[in-house]
């Protein structure tokens, strides 16, 4: 029986790459899991290979999205995984909405779940994990825009949101994992460094258990 038996798992980018991996694995624990993503089809496509999985197509850039996917499952587990491509071209061939593309999508899809977390939306005991990156800590391609920068800001806002819970007492675990290699159908190119989180043979995932860029660690699920 898997450690994540019984438990809401929500997975925000859930259709594709990391993040479909992780509702794979949930679901194989034994979660109830919802899959949230702005793209319909991908979802029916995802629905109809796993049948177990809810959907619900989203935009999780917008301020509202915290509400409607609190409103289709309530989390004990809360993994913000939806990520824009990263630009591929020389930074001077790059627009400011080209650089900043993974600021506007990754960094505020956590800011807004995060916030709502805050705000009192997660019952105490919720873990909310920001899927970074290990480019977080190389700095990537230099032609890979804004990319590294927002995927160490995910980290340092689970790290600033861990404080802030632990200040309010609001009983809520916060960390954010940095894959050392990318799945293909992200975007992204593997990326150098020390691997901090090994992955789970045949997952393609970082490992949750320990990895952390919060104050603390944290496991993804129940001890």
């Amino acid at each position: 029986m898997g450690s994540l038996q019984g438990q809401n798992v929500v997975v925000v980018g859930g259709s594709r790459g990391v993040g479909r991996s992780i509702v794979e694995a949930a679901l194989g624990e034994g979660a109830n899991v919802l899959a949230v993503a702005r793209g319909a089809e991908a979802l029916k496509e995802l629905s109809w290979e796993k049948p177990g999985v809810g959907t619900l197509a989203a935009d999780a850039t917008q301020d509202t999205a915290p509400d409607r996917v609190f409103a289709a499952l309530q989390p004990d587990v809360l993994v913000i995984s939806a990520g824009a491509f990263a630009p591929s071209a020389s930074i001077q061939d790059q627009s400011w909405d080209d650089f900043s593309a993974n600021w506007e999508t990754d960094v505020k899809a956590s800011f807004l779940f995060c916030r709502a977390a805050l705000q009192g939306r997660l019952k105490p005991g919720s873990r909310v994990v920001l899927i970074s990156s290990g480019a977080a800590f190389s700095g990537g391609p230099p032609n890979s825009g804004g990319y590294s920068g927002a995927k160490q800001m995910q980290m340092f806002l689970a790290a600033h949101s861990q404080k802030e819970a632990d200040r309010l007492g609001l009983g809520l675990r916060f960390m954010a994992l940095a894959p050392m290699r990318i799945m293909a159908g992200t975007g992204q190119r593997p990326a150098g460094g020390r691997d901090l989180c090994p992955a789970p043979s045949g997952t393609g995932m970082a490992r949750p258990n320990r990895c952390m860029s919060s104050s603390r660690p944290m496991a993804l699920s129940p001890r």
